[in-house]
């Protein structure tokens, strides 16, 4: 009889661990975040260490792709809420306390946030040009307009399906002026944002359509994010 009991207890705890990995697989990243899970994401950002660097490194893909004089695709990061806490805090070291963490969660609101980073050719200038060929670049580059990145189709799916952008917003980039060479126009950082809502705890692809018509995808398997 203590067999078959024994027996029993383990399949109940069996079942229990089943359904408690069923229900991670059914939403593996949390939203809304709870006050332990910000505290939890505030102090890994802080940290702003080797275990911080590690946490990040699955939300982030290089992608280096380059179309015929056209902006180099350097990275697609995609941020969930609790990723998106632990990526602010590790910015802001300096008097960054966790009920200022709390608040702007709260003021963001839910959300899945993708960012793209496009640098033009002009950053990355080959080792046998000429000085005379690459500030030449520089100047052709300087007179790019800033909002050069709305020549580029940006979306993100799931199923097949494109998942509906909330906003939408960009903000260039510059090189360091030096004596010799002002300042020119690198590239841009693209953020989409996302109603967490929308976005299942499945795989995801990133889409990025140059103005060549060039696709430049990017999957994130979001089953395995927190």
């Amino acid at each position: 009889m203590l067999f078959h009991r024994t027996g029993f207890q383990r399949s109940s705890v069996a079942m229990v661990n089943s359904l408690f990995l069923l229900a991670l697989e059914l939403h593996a990243y949390e939203t809304p975040l709870s006050p332990a899970s910000v505290h939890e994401a505030w102090v890994l950002g802080q940290r702003n260490d080797q275990a911080t660097a590690d946490f990040l490194t699955p939300y982030l893909q290089q992608v280096a792709e380059k179309a015929a004089g056209g902006p180099h695709i350097v990275d697609i990061e995609v941020l969930t809420p609790f990723a998106e806490v632990v990526d602010e805090s590790r910015k802001k070291l300096n008097g960054y306390t966790e009920q200022q963490a709390l608040q702007e969660y709260h003021q963001r609101g839910d959300r899945v946030t993708v960012r793209i980073l496009l640098m033009l050719p002009a950053a990355y200038p080959k080792q046998e040009q000429s000085p005379g060929a690459a500030n030449s670049q520089k100047q052709d580059t300087a007179l790019r307009p800033e909002n050069f990145w709305q020549n580029f189709r940006f979306n993100m799916k799931q199923r097949g399906k494109i998942i509906a952008t909330r906003s939408i917003h960009d903000k260039p980039i510059y090189s360091a002026p030096t004596k010799d060479v002002p300042a020119v126009l690198d590239g841009a950082s693209v953020w989409l944002e996302y109603d967490a809502r929308d976005v299942a705890s499945e795989p995801a692809t990133v889409v990025v359509v140059t103005p060549e018509a060039k696709t430049i995808e990017a999957t994130f398997d979001l089953k395995k994010l927190r």
